[in-house]
């Protein structure tokens, strides 16, 4: 048991929209509004899934989202947002008027997790590297004798195990 599909595949169009399609889902939405995603493809004259026509409308079509460049001001807020929410992208997007959770990831891992670490800054920890490293200094050094008893312990183990083995072959 789990969900209905929400179409057939069988006579799915997938792949790139056309501008044509485009067109016609904007006409349909903005005329008869988002109800209902699952019935909107046939009334509006689309061989797609109601699935793809809400992901083409929310995330290119809709006539509030803003295209191109991001402002010095939206990427300061996805860092600083990002420090302290982490990868929870649609919250991010939320404080950024037009813009989608999508656009605001593909940004962060694309454009700022780089200028971030250009910058000698940790973009998981938001810490500069050098801190990082400081706090790696003060760790205290690994047990090597524990390590290589143990080491040696499992070869042994290991040994063992395949000669007990041959002898009931």
């Amino acid at each position: 048991m789990g969900r209905i599909p929400c179409c057939e595949k069988e006579n799915v169009k997938r792949g790139q929209w056309t501008s044509e399609e485009d067109q016609k889902l904007s006409s349909y939405i903005s005329q008869h509004g988002t109800r209902n995603w699952r019935l909107i493809p046939k009334h509006a004259g689309l061989q797609r899934c109601g699935k793809s026509c809400r992901l083409r409308w929310t995330n290119y079509l809709r006539p509030d989202l803003k295209h191109g460049q991001f402002s010095e001001a939206e990427e300061e807020t996805i860092v600083t947002l990002h420090s302290v929410l982490g990868n929870r992208w649609s919250v991010i997007a939320a404080q950024l008027p037009g813009r989608t959770d999508n656009d605001v990831k593909n940004h962060w891992n694309t454009k700022l997790k780089k200028k971030l670490s250009g910058m000698g800054i940790d973009p998981v920890t938001h810490k500069p590297f050098s801190h990082l490293i400081t706090e790696i200094a003060t760790l205290p050094p690994p047990q090597a004798p524990n390590l290589a008893e143990a080491a040696l312990g499992c070869f042994k183990d290991e040994m063992l195990h395949l000669l007990t083995k041959r002898r009931t072959n």
